[in-house]
């Protein structure tokens, strides 16, 4: 990897790149929950953001083409227009909190988001009127850029919506491709056009681009041939075990400060 890194950054962003893209190869949308387990144990919280947003970006544009025909703009408009109220929300959050609060509300989302999806799988799917959906939609958008902001993680609410809305994987999918290009795509321009990040941060993201892209073609072949609610049960367990050893670290760290 870079000159510049440590042993331990080295190896975390190697894991966070391959483990991420797998993960967004056979989800569509979950590089930044696999990604952040490791990342924040290497890097600053503003950082990992930066690489979560970036390495999100980067698969969303990658896999535009082969999603194409399942892409629902309309449909994810009322998530856009939600995301765009909630993201400087967020950003404004990122900036304002302690790095121990952003691990720790990272950590504690994404174990609240593998219980809700782990409960839910089996279960019949919401119905709403169609007023009422739109409306729950653009609330839906609204968390997402706000957590979207904070940690990186945009697409996360939407993913339990569309599951919880009984959405199969491509439908899922043509929803999740444009919210995610959307918010990630938004958050890089910002990271990049405010300075906020410094070049290292960039360079560290083109270095982790080749094993990311890895990652996800290997998830892309799982999507096509593995049952995807199988899989899908590997990723929300060790999901569960990273960000319960995430948030552990920062009560240790807390305790003992």
């Amino acid at each position: 990897m870079a000159n510049s890194m440590t042993l331990i950054q080295c190896t975390a962003l190697a894991l966070a790149a391959f483990a991420g893209g797998l993960a967004f190869g056979v989800s569509g949308f979950a590089y930044g929950v696999v990604a952040s387990l490791f990342l924040h144990h290497a890097f600053a919280p503003r950082e990992v953001v930066f690489l979560v947003v970036g390495g999100g970006t980067l698969l969303n544009l990658a896999f535009l083409p082969r999603f194409w025909k399942q892409v629902n703009l309309p449909g994810a408009v009322p998530y856009i227009v939600g995301a765009t109220f909630g993201l400087p929300i967020g950003l404004v959050l990122l900036t304002l909190l302690q790095p121990v609060w952003v691990r720790g509300f990272t950590s504690a989302l994404i174990l609240a988001y593998c219980f809700v999806a782990l409960s839910r799988q089996g279960r019949a799917p919401l119905r709403l009127a169609p007023v009422n959906g739109h409306i729950a939609d653009v609330g839906i958008g609204l968390g997402g850029g706000i957590v979207g902001g904070v940690a990186g993680l945009g697409p996360l609410l939407p993913s339990v919506w569309y599951g919880l809305r009984g959405l199969n994987k491509l439908q899922a999918r043509g929803l999740t491709q444009p919210f995610g290009l959307f918010v990630q795509g938004a958050m890089l321009i910002w990271f990049l056009a405010s300075g906020a990040m410094e070049p290292r941060s960039v360079l560290h993201l083109a270095t982790a681009a080749p094993l990311t892209f890895l990652g996800a073609w290997m998830g892309a072949r799982l999507f096509d041939s593995v049952s995807t609610a199988a899989f899908q049960r590997i990723i929300l367990g060790l999901s569960m075990l990273g960000a319960a050893a995430l948030l552990l670290r920062q009560l240790v760290q807390s305790l003992t400060a």
